[in-house]
């Protein structure tokens, strides 16, 4: 349970931030002590270097026998006044030597060992203590500790001055600095607890939402309830999840469609056999329905070839083998082969191929798949166009593309049918058309296509006057 509550993002966000606010506060709370602290002790210190210098003046006169040992003693007593402290000089062994107070040659407190013994080395310097000076009658002494020579031999010379008010006054500076630190530090860490928590809360929603949407419930939504980045990444997650809820919709309705196209040919060729096997069915006319049955497995067959190609094609298997093509070439040999059957149906075909400015219109273009194009659209123009009417088939340079026109003079469509075309296993409605044969794949196998070569296609259609459709794929330089 530790362990999980560590793990939430929110907590690693507020611990991250309040570690570092701490860190933050702490480094500031030492500056300001030390900052304090120096200056308050400024001016004492510096009084003690002053006095320190006024007692080395008077042990050349010592040592020159200018002043007497009572003399040396009575000066040090007066320096040591105009400081309100005492002052020392210590020989090597620690002892006492003279000074303001009455500890002449005893031995020097053991607290203040560590000091002499830096002084004996050559070195200077101050010391705030909380021990006590009896003469001080206090505690919390500053002490300040330097070298010097008396008769040839090394001494430590110590200045003492009580700092109980300074002390005081620091303490309270600190609990001044201290208190609003703690403080700020709790409304800090306040803030940032609840910043935290708006901050993923969002994402702890979108994982909510994640598993819901693993589980198949597509109606959960991320509320969203900012601009900010988090907001858009709400946003973003709610159109994933529309655009999921539109690819299932599909898909369901994709497997429909297939269930539908499949059980009725199956049904057909389920009920014959049946019927065969069970003698409803003469003999005699058993070369019939079995006609009927091939044109069903045939019809089967389309449709699985169909879904193979379009699978094929929307996965990104089935590679473009493309090459420069002369449209006009690649078109005329399409035209050949449904001649015969536009002329089987009485349909006339009129064919306007144009070259370029520059010659020949030529295109990176599969030749196979761009023949699998033009045979579904004129295919398509044959079966919604009766009898007597025409089909025309135009290619023409326009604003440095080929394109190509496929219009006819047939049924045509409504505004609704012609917004549809595009969509897997939509067919012309059959009370229009006598035709029903087709998988209502050609179209939506086209547009794949001639998007797969670069290319655009488009469509109008009017009810009573026919369909175009118009291909445009970018043209190569001749050269």
């Amino acid at each position: 349970m530790i362990r999980r509550w560590f793990g939430s993002l929110y907590i690693k966000i507020f611990l991250s931030f309040l570690a570092t606010c701490v860190l933050f506060f702490f480094g500031l709370a030492v500056f300001w002590n030390y900052y304090f602290t120096d200056l308050f002790y400024k001016d004492t210190k510096d009084l003690l270097k002053a006095r320190f210098g006024e007692v080395s003046k008077l042990l050349p006169s010592y040592q020159e026998g200018t002043i007497s040992t009572r003399e040396l003693r009575f000066g040090i007593r007066i320096i040591a006044r105009s400081m309100k402290g005492e002052i020392w000089l210590v020989d090597s062994k620690g002892t006492i030597l003279n000074g303001s107070s009455e500890k002449e040659n005893t031995l020097i407190p053991k607290s203040v060992d560590s000091l002499f013994i830096d002084g004996l080395k050559g070195h200077s310097g101050f010391a705030i203590g909380q021990y006590r000076i009896e003469e001080l009658g206090q505690e919390g002494v500053l002490t300040y500790y330097a070298p010097e020579r008396l008769n040839g031999q090394p001494i430590v010379v110590f200045l003492h001055v009580p700092v109980f008010e300074i002390s005081q006054a620091i303490a309270a500076v600190r609990f001044n600095i201290v208190v609003p630190l703690l403080f700020s530090l709790v409304a800090v860490g306040l803030i940032l607890y609840i910043l935290s928590r708006k901050l993923t809360g969002p994402l702890q929603q979108m994982n909510r939402a994640a598993i819901e949407l693993a589980n198949g419930d597509f109606s959960t939504r991320v509320p969203v309830t900012s601009t900010d980045e988090i907001g858009q990444l709400a946003k973003s997650f709610n159109f994933m999840i529309d655009q999921l809820q539109s690819w299932e919709d599909n898909r369901q309705e994709f497997l429909a469609n297939v269930s539908h196209e499949l059980r009725s040919p199956l049904t057909t060729l389920r009920g014959f056999i049946v019927a065969m096997n069970d003698k409803v069915i003469p003999e005699a006319k058993y070369s019939h329905y079995l006609k009927i049955c091939e044109y069903e497995v045939q019809r089967l067959q389309r449709l699985v070839n169909d879904l193979l190609d379009l699978a094929r094609i929307q996965n990104g298997v089935d590679v473009f083998r493309t090459r420069p093509v002369i449209i006009k070439d690649a078109l005329r040999e399409v035209l050949d082969v449904i001649r015969t059957r536009t002329e089987e149906k009485g349909i006339k075909l009129d064919v306007s191929l144009n070259d370029g400015n520059q010659g020949p219109l030529r295109s990176d273009l599969d030749p196979d798949r761009f023949v699998q194009i033009m045979q579904n659209l004129l295919y398509n123009a044959i079966q919604f166009t009766p009898s007597g009417q025409r089909i025309e088939v135009m290619l023409f340079e326009e604003e440095g593309e080929a394109a190509i026109i496929v219009r006819d003079t047939g049924i045509g469509m409504t505004e609704e049918e012609l917004a549809r075309i595009w969509d897997r296993f939509y067919k012309a409605e059959h009370s229009r058309t006598s035709y029903s044969d087709g998988t209502g794949l050609g179209l939506t196998i086209v547009k794949h296509l001639v998007s797969g070569m670069k290319g655009r296609i488009s469509a109008n259609s009017e009810v009573g006057r026919g369909t175009e459709f118009t291909v445009r794929f970018p043209l190569l330089e001749n050269g």
